[in-house]
């Protein structure tokens, strides 16, 4: 039993140990180990009153009213709006660790949550500090101050007993009780002391506001989701490595998204994506996903500089939390980490939110509560918050094979300053220049290591070392011709196959938009039967260009002959500027576009070598030939050195060689993409010269939008909208 005589013995202890902290006034920051082992629940709202931005009606599903403002849950309750929180197990608590990670307190809830809590546990005193605000002057009172010396231990009484008796329940008790009440003890010595030698209490300030939730976009809700969960998107107010995506509650998911003419079956749902009945409290209509291939990250940074005096000062506290999780049994998880910056970003310390792991999650798929707290360490003037996506699948053939089922959504980082919450994302700022022309090649299933280097594509890499190259590019999404209506329509339509033919309805697809600018634009395409661009004979297929996949060209002869012509056109076209179209798209047929072929049997067992081993270079002289003949139809042409037209040549790839189908050659979907200006786009564009390396994580959409502002086009979707553009290819 505890008894008056142990709560005495600890409260003075707690005494001295609190006059000595007051003595060596010694500051805690967050260790850059933080602990993990702590337990306790807490929620984050999913956002902060921002708004999500308009739909562009290009979702796959049917598109929904989404209201402005919405509030994606209850405003934060801190510690300091309660005097007492209780701990329900199953919890570990471990005061040691807590010290020893400089007050950091880390809280896991394998059990449902019932109510939401924001912060950590800390018992409800307002620190006291010189810096705040100027008592009122008062007489000196020896009694009263010993009145309320004698206060100052009742008060330090109750609290011992109250942690005491929770050693003799069955729940751990809360470490940092203890230390607070020992910071209690420190900060009533102080006020007694200055008391005593001046006679003018300082009053404690009022209890340190909360901050809103200072991430952007913190639920995924702001920007386009994915059909079907496999490609990706354009995440705004994010940083992203690899390709992860936005997932919509209650998508299906493909049973194998495959290059077939045909979509395969979907799961059923209890396969599928986590359900409504599955999101986290408040959880919106989107969560944050790790994409089809691979590892991913999302990452941002908080700007805390003017919170800066009173992180120097004052001990400021800081709140991390989110719900993560996965799918079924795949151990694929996700966490998230922050990590405190001075003003040169310099390290100064972190703090991470355990994994829910598939055991966690008892095998089902779902989301569970992690949530970190701690002191910001003294210096902070940034906080940068990583969502890191970690790829553990062990499906590497069939079903869904390779794809990172790690999840997370509400994520949270407030601190203890008066801060205003985070503006809506803006589209990244574009330096692109106003183009002439535009030209763009796909060749085919090759991974950026296929290419760089390669042997047996000196062309290529002539282009690469020679011009702009981006060595950070990545495609969309598995299978090919997906990633080619990403870049007419900003989206891939949730499709997870190659149409055969006319199977997506668009209106403002880019051609579209082109026709409305006035500007004009053209498909050329080899071996393609002049007059017959919606039949495949021979060696064309209508899939070597994207445009036959979209209503109103697809179904429209006159349309499609006015605009699709075989390959060998483009040299005729090109030999003035009014029969140059202002956007150019030329492909190879299967023979030189670096898949295929597969007519037959040797080309048939040439490909399939290819997909089993990838470093297999079937096709790669092929591709490499098909450009060093029609690169420079376009580079030596008279509209190309024209030095009053400014002109730029786009050479990338669709995908790399994983199709998700097999599994094998898993790249992340890296691919080459050179940018070559023309002699006008240097000299009157501001376009780059020579050869230099483009670091910047940049994709399709990328492209398109790098399209569209360099023929002045309206973006058609948030993907192409919140792209980065390719600004590093002009000065």
């Amino acid at each position: 039993m505890i008894n008056n005589t142990h709560i005495g013995r600890l409260g003075a202890l707690a005494v001295a140990l609190g006059i000595g902290s007051a003595i060596a006034s010694t500051a805690c920051v967050a260790s850059a180990d933080s602990d993990t082992s702590a337990s306790g629940a807490s929620a984050a709202s999913k956002s902060d009153g921002a708004a999500r931005s308009a739909t562009s009606g290009k979702s796959p599903s049917a598109s929904r009213s989404r209201a402005s403002g919405i509030n994606r849950g209850p405003a934060a309750t801190t510690a300091r709006d309660r005097s007492e929180v209780k701990l329900s197990k199953p919890q570990r608590t471990s005061l040691d660790q807590n010290a020893a990670s400089g007050g950091n307190e880390t809280v896991e809830s394998d059990a449902p949550v019932a109510a939401p809590v924001a912060s950590a546990v800390r018992v409800q005193i307002a620190h006291v500090s010189s810096a705040r605000a100027a008592a009122p002057q008062a007489a000196p009172q020896a009694a009263i101050n010993v009145s309320r010396l004698n206060a100052v231990v009742q008060e330090l009484r109750t609290a011992l007993g109250t942690f005491l008796n929770s050693l003799n329940s069955d729940t751990p008790p809360p470490g940092p009780l203890l230390w607070s009440v020992i910071a209690f003890a420190r900060d009533e010595f102080t006020r007694v002391v200055n008391i005593l030698k001046t006679g003018s209490p300082v009053v404690a300030s009022s209890v340190l506001e909360t901050s809103p939730n200072l991430l952007v976009n913190p639920g995924a809700e702001f920007g386009d989701a994915s059909g079907l969960g496999n490609g990706v998107v354009t995440v705004p107010g994010w940083t992203v490595t690899g390709n992860p995506t936005v997932i919509e509650y209650g998508t299906l998911k493909n049973s194998w998204p495959t290059g077939l003419s045909f979509q395969m079956p979907n799961l059923p749902a209890i396969f599928g994506y986590p359900g409504t009945n599955q999101a986290p409290p408040d959880g919106g209509d989107q969560f944050f996903g790790g994409g089809n291939v691979t590892s991913s990250n999302f990452t941002q940074t908080v700007d805390l500089s003017a919170a800066g005096e009173s992180i120097d000062h004052d001990a400021v506290q800081f709140n991390l939390s989110g719900y993560l999780g996965g799918y079924l049994l795949d151990p694929s998880y996700a966490t998230v980490e922050v990590q405190f910056l001075d003003e040169n970003k310099l390290f100064l310390g972190s703090a991470d939110l355990s994994p829910v792991t598939n055991l966690n999650r008892w095998g089902f798929t779902g989301f569970k509560q992690r949530e970190t707290s701690g002191t910001i360490p003294i210096g902070t003037r940034s906080a940068v918050v990583t969502l890191q996506m970690h790829d553990l699948n062990p499906v590497h053939f069939g079903f869904t094979a390779r794809y990172n089922n790690a999840y997370a959504d509400n994520l949270s980082f407030t601190i203890e300053a008066d801060l205003p919450a985070p503006a809506d994302p803006t589209p990244p700022p574009s330096i692109v220049g106003e183009l002439d022309h535009v030209f763009l090649v796909y060749m085919e299933n090759k991974g950026y290591d296929s290419i760089v280097g390669s042997p047996n594509a000196p062309f290529l890499n002539s282009l690469i070392n020679g011009y702009g190259f981006a060595n950070n590019y990545y495609a969309i999404t598995h299978p090919s011709l997906p990633n080619y209506y990403a870049m007419v329509g900003g989206t891939d339509f949730g499709k997870t196959y190659n149409c055969p033919d006319v199977c997506i309805d668009d209106p403002d697809a880019l051609v579209f938009n082109i026709d409305d600018a006035g500007k004009t634009w053209r498909g050329y395409a080899q071996s393609m039967t002049p007059g017959q661009p919606l039949v495949s004979q021979g060696d064309y297929s209508t899939d070597q260009l994207p445009f036959a996949a979209f209503a109103g060209i697809g179904d429209n002869q006159e349309y499609a002959e006015a605009h699709l012509f075989p390959l060998d056109q483009m040299a005729v076209d090109f030999q003035s500027a009014e029969t140059t179209p202002n956007f150019v798209w030329f492909a190879a047929n299967e023979s030189f576009n670096g898949e295929g072929p597969v007519d037959g049997l040797s080309g048939i067992l040439h490909f399939l070598a290819g997909q089993i081993n990838p470093a297999h270079q079937y096709n790669v002289p092929a591709l490499d030939q098909f450009l060093s003949e029609t690169v420079p139809v376009v580079m030596n042409s008279a509209v190309w050195n024209d030095p009053t037209l400014k002109s730029a040549l786009i050479v990338t790839f669709d995908e790399d060689n994983n199709n998700i189908t097999l599994g094998i050659g898993n790249e992340g979907n890296h691919i080459v993409t050179v940018v070559i200006p023309s002699p006008g786009a240097v000299a009157l564009g501001g376009m780059r010269d020579g050869a230099f390396i483009v670091t910047d994580r940049l994709d399709h959409f990328s492209t398109l939008r790098t399209i569209e502002e360099a023929l002045g086009l309206p973006t058609m979707t948030n993907n192409d909208k919140y792209a980065q553009p390719l600004n590093a290819f002009w000065t």
